[in-house]
This record gives structure tokens, sequence and C-alpha cells, in this order.
């Protein structure tokens, strides 16, 4: 049965055109939608433009990358921002490190923060990674725990950053108490269950 699945596997990828690199990108953009990564860039901009979320998405990564076209981050921004409105959650995480990064945009925590907790709450860890990151450069150890700890919820999407996030709690628990954390795990315990309401 093992060897079957593996089989089914490789020649979906295959058959797809998508690697193991891409994986990540579209990992919570339905399988069917990989064909918008083979789209010209002239089609896919039409179907963007006709409000389709995941033409949006690829549209804005190909600019952010510049692949296929010069690069332009403030039309990433454009493009990532209308399929994040529509709940496209890769889109809502790179929209939020872009704000972040200060990207094609000026710097901007907030928005960075909103777009980063709304993919979050959609089972993005690499989203909650980057929070709790954010709050670990600041130097506010307890909400940069609470991230890590709701990074490695069950089901959430990527296990290298679920591994990445179980290190990072073992060092900042030499830095806190175990009150601190005791805390922190609760805030993480109370923010999750508010998202599954």
């Amino acid at each position: 049965m093992k060897l079957i699945k593996n089989a089914i596997f490789a020649a979906v990828v295959s058959c797809a055109g998508i690697g193991i690199a891409n994986a990540e990108l579209i990992s919570n953009v339905p399988l069917d939608t990989s064909r918008f990564e083979l789209m010209s860039v002239s089609q896919l901009t039409n179907r963007a433009n006709q409000n389709n979320p995941d033409a949006q998405f690829y549209l804005a990564k190909r600019y952010q990358k510049g692949i296929g076209m010069t690069q332009n981050s403030q039309k990433a921004i454009e493009w990532y921002t209308r399929a994040a409105e529509q709940n496209v959650t890769p889109a809502q995480l790179n929209l939020g490190i872009m704000y972040a990064r200060g990207e094609g945009v000026e710097p901007n925590e907030r928005l960075a923060r909103y777009w980063l907790e709304k993919a979050a709450r959609r089972g993005d860890n690499r989203a909650s990674y980057t929070l709790a990151l954010m709050e670990e450069h600041q130097q506010r150890l307890a909400d940069a725990y609470k991230w890590y700890d709701l990074s490695i919820r069950d089901g959430m999407l990527d296990e290298n950053v679920r591994n990445r996030a179980r290190s990072k709690i073992g060092q900042l628990a030499l830095n806190l108490s175990n009150d601190d954390m005791a805390n922190a795990r609760s805030r993480a315990n109370i923010w999750f269950q508010s998202q599954s309401q």
C-alpha cells in the first residue's frame, strides 16, 4: 500500500509540474490551482482581474520575485492584498512578511501583525512563527513563547516550522520563569480556542 501511495504521489508531482520547493508556496491552495504557475503573464493577469483569488496570489508572487516580468514589490503588495482579502492564506502570510520587512511599502508592524494573525488563524504556523520572531526581536520573550507554542500545535501546516519552534521554545525557557511560560501557554490556549469558534 505504501509503495502505491508513493507512486501516486510521484506521478501527481511530476504531472502537476510542481516540485518539492514549490509545495510550501501552494500548500494552502487547492492542488488544481498549480496550473496558475504555468499560465502566461497575460492569462494570469486576465484571471486575476476577473477576481480569481488564486490567480491574484500567483500574479503577486511573480511580481514579488520577478518571474517572467520586472520585479515590482508595489504590484505584489496590491495583488497579495486582493488575494488576502479573499482569505488566500499564503497571500496573507506573504503580505504580512512584506509589511514587516518594508518590502514595497514602508515597514508597518500593525499591518504586518494583522495579516500574519489572519494567516495564523487559518492554521499557517509559518505566520505564528514569524509573529514569534517579531516578538523575540523586540525582547517580548513571553509573547514570543506564546506564538512559538502556537506554531507547534497539532494540525499546523509545516512540520519544519514546528521543529524550529520547538527549538526556540527550549531556548526561551532558559530566560523565562515557570510562571511566565505557564502564562504564555495559557494565553496561547485562549487564542487558539477563540479561533476555533
